[in-house]
């Protein structure tokens, strides 16, 4: 870099690269929408994803893949982190419409995808695989809205499902001791502090 004065910190950072160590997450949650990684133990989880793309042909056509998290991987570039999934996807050639629905056979996998499983965090959206019977490989694709943020699209901050300790003694302590709490969009009963 010849003349780095003009060159954002981000930039330099992503040109020395991540970490050599990553952090692996069983949880996280981005865009208002948690993500878990697959796990064999349990029948229901989080874990579906889908990816819209355009084609480097220019067209305006969009393709979908859909696929499942093995593992959400945080990389450290020292100073900014980059959540990434690791995925398996489903074949394209397999995925159907009928009556509306999209049909996926997440049983045999894109061998195309095999050296490039990543996708950052913030381009995944949330999708459920539900089946009729344990003998089908087909899953329908259920589109899931962000928790709480079904009408809004302001949510954009990404929140890792850990927390650090909080000291509490440093929070500003103002309330009255004399005051009554109650809520107003129930009924309950009222309570003197």
């Amino acid at each position: 870099m010849a003349d780095s004065s003009n060159v954002s910190e981000t930039l330099k950072w992503l040109a020395f690269g991540p970490r050599q160590h990553t952090m692996s997450y069983s949880g996280y949650i981005i865009n208002g929408q948690r993500f878990h990684r697959k796990r064999d133990d349990k029948s229901t989880q989080n874990s579906g994803v889908s990816l819209e793309a355009t084609p480097m042909s220019g067209s305006n056509e969009k393709i979908f893949y859909y696929g499942v998290i093995n593992d959400i991987i945080l990389l450290d570039y020292r100073g900014f982190y980059m959540p990434v999934f690791y995925c398996d996807w489903a074949n394209i050639e397999n995925v159907n419409f009928d009556d509306g629905f999209t049909l996926v056979n997440l049983h045999q996998g894109n061998r195309q995808f095999e050296k490039d499983s990543f996708i950052l965090a913030s381009q995944a959206k949330q999708v459920f695989y539900w089946r009729e019977n344990g003998k089908s490989n087909w899953h329908v694709v259920l589109q899931a809205p962000p928790r709480g943020f079904q009408d809004l699209n302001t949510f954009d901050e990404d929140i890792t499902t850990f927390s650090r300790p909080l000291d509490i003694s440093t929070l500003d302590m103002s309330i009255r001791d004399d005051g009554t709490y109650a809520r107003k969009n129930c009924e309950g009963i009222y309570v003197k502090h």
